[in-house]
């Protein structure tokens, strides 16, 4: 445990809530360490709103797996091409985006409700006129509904925040003007208090941004303006957990603002609100 990260997350449970947020500190594990059939190298969690189900890449296996909300598979889907899938995000309708890490690339994806396999060589390779030697490490990626944009977060050396936008419009074929920008209102939590970048999700009702840190074992809630919410600790002894969440790779929320982690090797997590589970 990092005392740096602890030391944040103590301080934030005692500080006023913003009601606008989720009350992180009132979340209790619901699936703790439920083992994913024989997948290995989970990483990367999205949520679709409108299937209901969530999205898992597994990199070693080059596959991305469709799960029910209690961490049932009920889809694999093999992708052809690479073979080091990080990242993944539902856009809308039948897209979503995949960060490949090694290559620091991004991918557009259709994945149709028949898909079974695809190819990245049919997939839409993401361009936003950066130095990809200065951006290794892709590690997660959301998808900003509301503001149309792409929220990546890179692990380190160094580890930051940025926000594309243009590289997806819907009901466009192609990308227009392309615009990234490293979102510095982020850069002293990251600092201070997570000692790296492992996922982001973003949750369209409250408008705020989950940064997942696997080496700090912290959750933690931010709005637009980088002011933290909150936090959920992934260590034994909170929020109900029998043992610390080992390897967090992948964090999502759903639509009733459960939050749902993957972990390596093949872990899956349910933290839910108190209030719901009584």
């Amino acid at each position: 445990m990092k005392a740096e990260a602890l030391a944040w997350h103590v301080w934030h449970q005692f500080t006023h809530h913003d009601h606008h947020g989720l009350d992180l500190s009132e979340y209790e594990v619901a699936i703790e360490g439920k083992q994913l059939a024989d997948y290995k190298n989970a990483s990367g969690l999205a949520f679709n709103n409108e299937t209901g189900t969530l999205f898992t890449v597994l990199n070693d296996m080059s596959m991305i797996v469709e799960l029910t909300r209690d961490g049932k598979p009920i889809r694999e889907i093999k992708v052809h091409g690479t073979d080091d899938l990080e990242g993944i995000s539902h856009l809308e309708k039948d897209y979503y985006v995949v960060a490949d890490e090694r290559e620091s690339k991004l991918w557009l994806l259709q994945i149709k409700p028949e898909t079974r396999e695809l190819s990245i060589k049919d997939a839409r390779l993401l361009k936003f006129g950066m130095n990809e030697r200065g951006n290794k490490n892709f590690e997660g990626v959301t998808w900003d509904s509301v503001h149309h944009r792409l929220i990546v977060v890179k692990e380190r050396d160094p580890k930051y925040v940025m926000s594309v936008t243009g590289l997806y419009e819907p009901n466009e074929d192609k990308q227009s003007q392309i615009e990234v920008q490293r979102m510095t209102q982020f850069d002293p939590a990251l600092k201070w208090a997570l000692r790296d970048l492992s996922s982001v999700t973003y949750h369209e009702r409250t408008g705020h941004f989950f940064l997942l840190s696997d080496e700090s074992k912290l959750i933690k809630q931010f709005n637009e303006q980088g002011q933290t919410l909150g936090s959920l600790a992934l260590w034994k002894g909170f929020h109900g957990l029998h043992e610390n969440v080992p390897q967090a790779e992948g964090v999502s929320i759903d639509d009733e603002g459960n939050v749902y982690i993957v972990s390596e090797p093949n872990l899956f997590y349910v933290f839910k609100p108190k209030s719901s589970r009584t």
